[in-house]
């Protein structure tokens, strides 16, 4: 679990991406502009052809570690980034989404001092058919479905790698390491408000 003060918190943002050049440049630009002073930002393309890695090379002096070459999946792409981090807790925001607003990423750390592993909120759903609030659900809903939303989903570095995601899973290796880490007892925080925008259109792995 982590324990920590504001001041001290290092907070991980990990981005994959693959041929995104019409959506990364929002992505980049919601992690680099977070009022919160104390983020950590990498990025893992896994080889793009089309001027994805010409926008992330834009922003290099902003990124601490960025990478792009091939990879066996989005769930080995998002777990080599996960690897690279050193913060104290990691969002995956993969490329395509947001942050809500500049200042979420304060809004979640500011007068931190609690012990916890998730830390998990609200997200708008952007799809072709309309613009959806998507409220987290209650932790029993794990029983059945998946509650949560991991692009609004903080974890506590310590448990990210102690879990990984499991490469075998196509989809839903995000499902699985966090219900796997909430049946093993981990403390798990909600905090009612918009996180993230999911890019349901054409973010979609």
């Amino acid at each position: 679990m982590n324990l920590s003060k504001e001041t001290d918190t290092l907070i991980s943002v990990v981005t994959v991406s693959y041929n995104a050049v019409s959506t990364i440049e929002q992505t980049i630009l919601s992690v680099i502009n977070q009022t919160y002073p104390n983020v950590e930002y990498i990025i893992i393309d896994g080889g793009s052809t089309d001027g994805t890695v010409d926008i992330i090379k834009k922003y290099a002096n902003k990124i601490a570690y960025w990478v792009s070459e091939p990879d066996k999946g989005i769930y080995d792409a998002m777990n080599k980034g996960g690897l690279k981090t050193t913060g104290d807790f990691i969002q995956f925001l993969n490329a395509g989404d947001w942050l809500e607003n500049e200042h979420v990423i304060e809004k979640i750390f500011k007068d931190w001092f609690k012990r916890v592993d998730v830390i998990y909120g609200d997200m708008i759903i952007r799809r072709s058919d309309g613009v959806y609030y998507a409220k987290a659900q209650d932790l029993s809903h794990f029983e059945n479905d998946f509650p949560l939303f991991h692009p609004s989903t903080f974890i506590a570095r310590s448990v990210f790698v102690s879990h990984l995601f499991d490469v075998s899973y196509r989809i839903s290796a995000d499902f699985k390491l966090l219900r796997d880490v909430y049946y093993e007892h981990g403390k798990f925080l909600y905090l009612p408000f918009v996180f993230t925008n999911f890019d349901a259109i054409y973010g979609l792995s």
